[in-house]
């Protein structure tokens, strides 16, 4: 029979909730569970990143896979995702998601900063990925996240190979006339 270690092992995931371990260990009692990663933590076999989200030692989880475990629902975006695309050159020690409420979060030299969104938004599906299990916008929905959140004041450095229909489409999703507009003057001037 595997033990709850091994079994962590060979679920393939690098960080883990409460939710996810009572899954893989077969708990259904949640407070067995918090007891079990209480008890692993404290021998080592488990590192405690925040309340009720833990990893392997020595196994660094992926940052936004970290995202999307320390507040759910979220998706990754904005800055973030367009330092990852190559759209922009700046290096932030911030991880930028979208969530139903604003948080930050500093874990391993890291902050992880949510931004608060209508759940019309958070759920739509436009212009969102599923890249190795990580909720993530695409680069056209994480330019209109930006513009809807920095209320159009945001400066992108180059806006090179976007999908401008998917970008106009994705704008679409906050139900405002001006990120519509602002994603249009934004195509004039780069087009």
């Amino acid at each position: 029979m595997a033990t709850k270690l091994t079994k962590l092992l060979q679920s393939g995931l690098t960080v883990f909730t409460l939710n996810d371990l009572g899954i893989i260990w077969g708990q259904k009692n949640r407070s067995t569970t918090r007891q079990s990663a209480r008890d692993y933590t404290s021998r080592g076999e488990l590192v405690r990143l925040r309340q009720g989200v833990y990893a392997l030692p020595d196994v660094l989880p992926d940052d936004f896979k970290l995202a999307n475990k320390l507040l759910a629902p979220s998706y990754v975006t904005g800055q973030s995702i367009l330092a990852a695309s190559g759209l922009s050159f700046q290096y932030a020690d911030t991880i930028f998601s979208v969530a139903l409420y604003h948080r930050s979060f500093h874990v391993q030299a890291k902050t992880f900063m949510y931004s608060q969104v209508k759940a019309a938004v958070l759920y739509n599906p436009r212009g969102l990925e599923a890249m190795n299990g990580v909720a993530q916008a695409g680069p056209e929905r994480a330019i209109a996240d930006l513009i809807y959140l920095s209320k159009g004041r945001f400066a992108f450095e180059r806006i090179g190979g976007i999908d401008w229909e998917l970008l106009a489409s994705c704008a679409q999703i906050y139900e405002s006339e001006w990120v519509v507009k602002a994603v249009a003057a934004m195509r004039e001037q780069y087009v």
